[in-house]
């Protein structure tokens, strides 16, 4: 099979840089002439609309506007519209003594608008009712307090502002527009002047000429990728085909002998970057025989290893409660948690316990580091933390007694950050201790969430005989708390912008109402939109916890 797929690359990659060079010369030429030209435009219809509302009497299109607003003046406009009599508007005008005002300006207007190549020269009052028309020389009189639905020119104006000259494309065509103020004697602006200047043909020119300027450069492009494609083919195209042909077989047979056997042997007579290439691929594939040698080993390891790790993912999810909700019986709290991982095991966990009937202990812990030590570590603070929590002492003596048995034997100085809590469901009373872990966030009566600055003490697993201290918080009915390892507020973005546990509160505040596990997925989602698709970090833990009340007897 004849293939020539390197020369067409090269073409195509020639083609694209060359296209890529004329089209920004093109898009340059087009923009600075487009500039140019409608700044000239722009120039002609400032200075007329300028000069317009300069020689416009303000006083006079101040009462022409009152009276043409009037409900008498709409009632009589209708019917001479009606009846095609202008003489009705005409004799309105001249009872108001507004007539020759009218048709002074009206003069003035049509003089300076014969005087130039504009298409409209108008006075409006732009309002929020519309656009309506004072002074138009291009139409009879009839035209006068017409209003329009949209001021097209203009957009959303609501008031007689300035209006600087734009070119710009409406459904009747191109127009290059402006927009001056009259000023009346008391300052205010009762109209404005609008310049029209129609660009349909000046538009038309300048596509013709875009089009023609393509065309060429296509043509050119067209005849240096021909005369390029027959020189590439016959300098780097044929050469390299040879080369693959004489490589093709390389990797067909099944047993190491074969590769063996193909390794290429072609000879190349040129001495060039062709010739690099043949030896650098001959040696690619002596190493890709060396490396074959290992590869079904080290597949195979990996194997392992990944089905290891997926079965201590299973185990370590399931110590972790995941039956929601867990006390299907118990109406005094709903409670509701989760763990993400940032690896296939995490250092992160939570937990709960019915203690006896009247007190639930609460568990939110994080490990150093992370992966399989982290997750070793992570099992065996759980056991021992749970174990002397059930033993009804006190939070700081369950942190003291399970630093103590941690600290023995460990030679890796890991250690874990722990809160430990325990709730009295028939109160609400609440005893914690906090051994270095973040703060937690309590629900106030209004249903704020904030932090609660409690003491910290060392972390669990830091030093043998460190002593903890206990405090305490009542929860009302209906109140939450809601605790969290450090993945939450340090969850950063690709620029380095960390979440913040200001941003934390304020996310917890706008699902005050929510349950615990609309709450913890909710922030869940707002974690995972803040950093986006950068890879998690650190794990992720959180826990809402919802006191009820006692139960009614």
């Amino acid at each position: 099979m004849n293939k020539n797929r390197i020369g067409r690359r090269l073409i195509t990659v020639l083609l694209l840089f060359f296209s890529i060079i004329i089209l920004l010369l093109l898009v340059t030429s087009y923009f600075a002439h487009t500039r140019e030209v409608d700044s000239l435009y722009q120039d002609q219809v400032t200075k007329l609309s300028r000069t317009a509302a300069s020689l416009m009497d303000g006083d006079f299109l101040v009462k022409l506007r009152e009276a043409v607003s009037s409900p008498k003046f709409r009632e009589l406009r209708e019917e001479a519209v009606a009846e095609g009599s202008p003489e009705l508007l005409e004799d309105y005008l001249k009872k108001e003594g507004l007539y020759a005002d009218y048709t002074r300006n009206t003069r003035t207007l049509s003089i300076l608008l014969d005087s130039t190549n504009m298409e409209s020269l108008y006075v409006q009052d732009l309002s929020e009712a519309g656009a309506m028309y004072l002074l138009n020389p291009g139409e009879s009189i009839l035209s006068l307090g017409l209003r329009e639905e949209s001021a097209e020119r203009f957009g959303d104006l609501t008031e007689n502002v300035r209006v600087p000259a734009t070119v710009t494309s409406l459904k009747h065509g191109w127009l290059c527009t402006c927009a001056e103020p009259v000023v009346a004697s008391d300052g205010t602006a009762p109209a404005i002047v609008g310049a029209d200047f129609r660009m349909n043909g000046i538009m038309d020119r300048r596509h013709d000429f875009a089009f023609t300027m393509i065309l060429q450069s296509a043509v050119i492009l067209v005849v240096t990728a021909m005369m390029g494609s027959i020189y590439i083919r016959k300098v780097i195209s044929d050469p390299i085909r040879d080369l693959a042909m004489k490589a093709g077989a390389f990797g067909t047979g099944d047993e190491e002998s074969a590769l063996q056997s193909q390794v290429i042997e072609v000879p190349l007579r040129q001495d060039d970057e062709i010739q690099d290439l043949y030896l650098s691929f001959r040696n690619m594939q002596l190493g890709i025989i060396r490396y074959t040698e290992n590869l079904t080993a080290v597949t195979e390891e990996k194997e392992r290893i990944g089905t290891e790790l997926n079965i201590a993912n299973k185990i370590q999810a399931s110590m972790l409660p995941s039956t929601f909700p867990p006390f299907p019986d118990r109406t005094e709290f709903d409670v509701y948690a989760l763990m993400k991982p940032a690896k296939s095991v995490a250092g992160d966990f939570y937990d709960f316990f019915l203690i006896d009937q009247d007190h639930l202990g609460i568990v939110m812990a994080d490990v150093s580091g992370k992966g399989i030590p982290a997750s070793l570590f992570m099992m065996m603070a759980k056991i021992i933390i749970s174990h002397f929590a059930q033993l009804g002492i006190p939070p700081h003596e369950v942190l003291q007694k399970s630093n103590d048995r941690i600290c023995v034997n460990n030679n890796e100085n890991m250690f874990v950050t722990v809160w430990f809590g325990i709730l009295t469901l028939s109160t609400g009373h609440v005893i914690a201790s906090n051994a270095g872990h973040e703060f937690p966030v309590l629900q106030d009566k209004t249903g704020r969430y904030d932090l609660y600055h409690d003491k910290h003490g060392l972390v669990v697993g830091g030093m043998s005989g460190v002593r903890y201290q206990d405090y305490e918080f009542d929860l009302d009915p209906g109140q939450t708390l809601f605790l969290y390892t450090d993945g939450v507020p340090e969850a950063t973005t690709a620029e380095n912008e960390q979440f913040g546990t200001e941003r934390m509160i304020e996310a917890l505040n706008k699902k005050q109402d929510a349950d615990p596990r609309e709450l913890v997925h909710y922030m869940l989602r707002t974690v995972d939109d803040f950093d986006g698709d950068v890879p998690q970090f650190d794990d992720i833990t959180m826990l809402a916890l919802r006191y009820n009340g006692p139960v009614s007897e």
